[in-house]
């Protein structure tokens, strides 16, 4: 019986099978978990692979592959001052505004805070490239200038509104902090699909990172951010942070009050510290 040609629409099983880059046996696979339609016409022993269903699942694989390899190179790591000039050019990416102060200037600034608390800012790499930023600023509790930053534009990180070395308080014990979320973002340029995978990372570190401060002893008074985005409203509100009335009509200010809040974050950095302290009383006996 003479080879049939496939109708419109549809692939032969060598066409698929190259399509796919998978064998026989698991394209059947794929069509008995009905992933693939496959037309089989009446007296032939061979039939044809719906073009649209192999597509579709080549995407879907191409995909899947690509996460698999890129998160093998992926790393979270505190940020260097040699990761200033990136970290700036990501912030520019993220923010976009019109009065920012120039690389030099900013790169100034940034060095000058981390030497005072390395930790502020925390970056995401895919091999030597940054992808991703959490920048998280630790302020005296009722600092007044970090009022006035708030009342400037929220992205003061490229701004001229001047938080100082002296501002910020260092990670130790018996230190009361008030932290302010300044940022959590992924390279906007990446595909929609790296960006959603590196940006849950983003965030479980940041959670990860908050719980590691109450095992070191850090004592969190509350936690401020700024929602810019609907996205962003939506993390805030998850994380467990509750709106406060701002002066400005385009700021939504959301806070945390950790002796209040009931937020299973807020518990486990509650519970991380409780602990800090049992371990070290014991140790002092």
């Amino acid at each position: 019986m003479p080879r049939m040609k496939p109708p419109k629409g549809y692939y032969t099983l060598t066409e698929a099978e190259s399509k796919l880059n998978l064998s026989s046996a698991m394209i059947r696979k794929y069509v008995d978990k009905g992933k693939i339609y496959y037309l089989l016409p009446e007296g032939r022993k061979h039939g044809f692979y719906l073009k649209s269903d192999v597509d579709k699942l080549a995407s879907e694989l191409e995909t899947f592959f690509e996460l698999e390899e890129e998160i093998k190179t992926i790393n979270f790591t505190v940020a260097t001052e040699a990761d200033i000039p990136a970290c700036i050019a990501l912030n520019r990416e993220l923010f976009t505004i019109s009065n920012s102060a120039s690389d030099e200037v900013l790169t100034e600034k940034w060095t000058k805070w981390m030497k005072k608390n390395p930790e502020i800012v925390h970056v995401l790499k895919r091999d030597d490239e940054v992808v991703g930023i959490t920048t998280v600023l630790p302020t005296k509790p009722g600092l007044n200038k970090f009022d006035e930053a708030l009342r400037g534009d929220i992205s003061f990180l490229l701004g001229d509104v001047n938080i100082s070395p002296e501002d910020l308080e260092e990670y130790k014990a018996g230190n009361h902090i008030q932290l302010y979320v300044a940022e959590i973002g992924v390279k906007p340029s990446l595909a929609r699909s790296f960006r959603s995978k590196y940006g849950a990372k983003l965030i479980s570190k940041f959670m990860e990172m908050i719980v590691d401060l109450g095992k070191r002893g850090v004592i969190l008074d509350n936690i401020l951010a700024v929602g810019a985005t609907r996205s962003g409203v939506k993390l805030l509100q998850y994380f467990g942070f509750s709106e406060v009335i701002f002066p400005r009509p385009d700021t939504r200010l959301f806070t945390i009050n950790i002796k209040e809040s009931g937020a299973p974050l807020i518990d486990a950095y509650r519970e991380a510290l409780v602990e800090y302290h049992k371990v070290h009383q014991e140790e002092s006996k």
